[in-house]
């Protein structure tokens, strides 16, 4: 009895320690700032809502929308299954109040894969207005004002209302979460819902009741159907609980930790339970009796969660079939990793450095000032170790997983560090700030900057680089995909190519377009678009900066991308996104790669044929390494697998002993001739 009394007394005390942490506010003041919040909230959506129609579509939207219709059409999950679907099913709503023009009607239960996937994507988008994809950003939308919303409700919860508006104007003018937030891809949503699960548990922490126990269930399985990463709330929520009950608790540690055994009991029944309502109840991943079914790239290197457990939770159909084909896709593209670019070296796979790198690239300067200077608060950190450790432990493992990961590809994979970061800056720097009158005015000053530079890098958000690092013109030096270019300026290259009417053009471009979808002018070369320019070619090249970088390897690699570098631009287009250079211009690495790929369009037709003038054309440049990874990729496909395993060693013979070669096609290579069983004849220890 004295026990349980205990308890009690020391839950009441923290009660009341958390409430006179933030002591209350008048009811109109209160008033006030929730008037301020609506106003952030109108802000943020403004320029979403007006810098997304001067956008094209960017790479993964055209899977997005188009699965998030047949999501809602025929439940056919097999679509795109390497995300979970809500947030493609929120953004497709609109189109069930639409005409749509449908170019495979037949769609459902189709055969796919990733390709397919893309090409089917493309076609659905452009059969329709533009005003299709324009519905379904603005109400994916939602999830950014959400994340908002939270962010202000969570540090009201732990700090005040002064937080929580500070909080709130951090992420209401963060370039890069206004960039993609309006955006048909799950990057934003994910950041929310890891969020609003790490606020709902700070509430049930707080104060301990069945209710909010059943609203941090629901909060971490809504989470769980918003993005595969968000599976790193397994990792945040238990430790935050227990590191909960073991700060606050006394003689009673043993009861809390069996009382934290029982709430993550809960938490994990509602949550799969929520994750199972977002694919129906059904563990099937196509509808009815469709048996084809999208083919999940195996590694025979990947770790035991890939091929023990993965499998195992099939045989016993304990997840959705189509959430776990997803989660063994990015386990396993995360092992074999891609091509990376950061601070104007490509390499393959990921780096540690990376995700902290692009954080002080992208997030602003004064949002990097608040959270420095909060480092410097200690007295005040000192008597809210609660609140650091649920702001600092989640950041952590975010960052920590991002870091581990062989995908370098973008600064959005950890955007939920960025809320998190808002408001630990917020708190620190205002318990230092706060009733100082100059520190004050300098804490608007700082605020003030940070929503300039959001409307300076206005619509160009996605490109944004902050002032250390020579502001948006020069993101592209340092970062490369969707950090510059994600497809989104191709609207910008038709606007400058009708305005300058060059003699002759070309636009080299990464991603699933063609020139026709915007009306640009030139001859291209896309993922799905392979023209063939001359040689020699003389006038105008729209470049994607991810082609500068060398990350695209079907625009012809590293070797394209030394074309390029020490080039110097006319133009920016998109603030770095696209790169228009002028002049004389050998664009025989460009050449030969799109020779390569014109042929092997042609393999089912004929593959006797395809090898014949694969064969001719690495034969007109033997000493480019990749006509010999070409080489080896046909015989390959044909069977002949020693005849691919001696050109494969050709190609990496040729790529070491260049020294000006960059090895992210080596590393590539080597990792792809050790999951097929294939030998490297001369190992290289060193890379």
């Amino acid at each position: 009895m004295e026990t349980e009394q205990s308890t009690e007394q020391l839950q009441a005390h923290d009660t009341e320690a958390r409430k006179s942490s933030a002591p209350p506010e008048p009811a109109k003041s209160e008033r006030r700032y929730y008037v301020i919040l609506a106003l952030l909230v109108i802000a943020m959506a403004a320029q979403m809502w007006t810098s997304i129609r001067q956008l094209s579509i960017t790479s993964d939207e055209m899977d997005h929308v188009h699965a998030g219709y047949r999501y809602l059409q025929c439940n056919d999950y097999g679509w795109n299954p390497e995300h979970p679907p809500l947030v493609k099913e929120v953004a497709a709503i609109p189109l069930l109040f639409m005409h749509i023009n449908d170019p495979v009607p037949n769609a459902c239960g189709l055969f796919n894969n990733k390709v397919i996937d893309f090409r089917v994507g493309h076609d659905f988008i452009f059969s329709n207005p533009e005003s299709m994809l324009m519905r379904t950003r603005m109400a994916v939308s939602v999830f950014a004002l959400l994340l908002l919303i939270t962010t202000w409700f969570f540090a009201r919860k732990m700090f005040g209302l002064q937080v929580a508006t500070i909080a709130a104007v951090l992420v209401a003018f963060e370039p890069s979460l206004v960039g993609h937030g309006a955006l048909v891809a799950t990057d934003v949503p994910a950041a929310m819902g890891i969020l609003l699960a790490v606020y709902a548990l700070y509430c049930y922490a707080v104060e301990p009741s069945f209710g909010r126990l059943v609203a941090l269930g629901l909060a971490t399985g809504f989470a769980f159907c918003l993005k595969h990463s968000t599976v790193v709330l397994v990792f945040i929520l238990p430790a935050l609980l227990f590191a909960d009950a073991l700060l606050r608790s006394g003689a009673n540690r043993s009861r809390d930790g069996l009382r934290a055994v029982g709430a993550l009991a809960v938490i994990g029944a509602i949550g799969l339970t929520v994750l199972w309502a977002s694919y129906g109840f059904r563990y099937a991943a196509r509808p009815g009796n469709a048996k084809e079914w999208t083919s999940i790239r195996a590694s025979k290197a990947q770790g035991e969660v890939a091929t023990v457990m993965i499998p195992e939770l099939r045989r016993m159909k304990l997840l959705p079939e189509a959430y776990l084909a997803g989660l063994q896709d990015i386990l396993v593209e995360s092992e074999y990793g891609r091509p990376a670019f950061l601070n104007g070296q490509l390499y393959w796979g990921g780096k540690a450095v990376y995700f902290p790198a692009a954080a002080l690239i992208k997030l602003t300067v004064p949002t990097l000032m608040l959270c420095l200077l909060s480092i410097l608060a200690w007295s005040f950190w000192k008597e809210h170790l609660r609140e650091l450790t649920f702001l600092v432990w989640p950041a952590i493992v975010v960052f920590g997983s991002a870091m581990i990961s062989g995908l370098n590809i973008g600064f959005r994979h950890v955007f939920a560090v960025v809320p998190l970061a808002a408001v630990f800056g917020a708190a620190g720097s205002w318990s230092i700030m706060q009733r100082r009158r100059w520190a004050e005015i300098c804490l608007g000053v700082l605020l003030l900057w940070h929503a300039v530079n959001s409307l300076h890098a206005y619509p160009n958000y996605i490109s944004y680089a902050n002032e250390l690092f020579g502001g948006p013109p020069n993101a592209y030096k340092y970062l490369a995909d969707s950090n510059v270019d994600w497809g989104q300026a191709q609207k910008m290259a038709r606007d400058y190519v009708l305005s300058k009417r060059p003699a002759n053009c070309f636009f080299i471009r990464t991603f699933n377009d063609f020139n026709d979808d915007y009306g640009i002018p030139c001859g291209g070369i896309s993922e799905l678009q392979h023209d063939i320019p001359p040689q020699n070619f003389t006038g105008t090249l729209i470049v994607s900066s991810n082609v500068r970088a060398g990350i695209a390897n079907y625009t012809g690699g590293a070797r394209a991308a030394r074309i390029f570098q020490q080039r110097k631009p006319v133009a920016q287009l998109g603030d770095g996104a696209l790169l228009v250079y002028e002049g004389t211009f050998d664009l025989k690495p460009i050449v030969t790669e799109q020779r390569f790929q014109t042929a092997m369009e042609g393999w089912g037709k004929s593959p006797y044929a395809v090898i014949a003038e694969v064969e001719e054309i690495a034969a007109s440049d033997p000493q480019n390494a990749r006509s010999h990874y070409f080489l080896c990729d046909v015989y390959g496909l044909s069977g002949r697998f020693q005849d691919a395993e001696r050109e494969c060693n050709i190609g990496l013979d040729l790529d070491y002993a260049n020294p000006a070669a960059n090895l992210a096609e080596a590393k590539q290579r080597e990792l792809t001739l050790k999951l097929n069983g294939l030998r490297i004849y001369h190992p290289h220890q060193t890379h």
